[in-house]
């Protein structure tokens, strides 16, 4: 991946997606969809506020 921690940061989210799948198909890593689905479906979401986190 050829960029700067600037243009990274100043990038939009389709942008950052598009370098990601770059990433993925440049080191040859395939997405399990079917796996990925189980997953997100077996774990439960778990929700945070933040007044629950102490060092904030």
């Amino acid at each position: 991946m050829n960029f700067t921690r600037n243009e990274f940061m100043e990038s939009t989210h389709a942008e950052i997606y598009k370098m990601w799948m770059n990433h993925m198909k440049f080191n040859g890593w395939e997405i399990d969809e079917e796996k990925s689905d189980n997953e997100n479906k077996s774990n439960k979401e778990r929700r945070v506020y933040i007044d629950q986190i102490s060092c904030l």
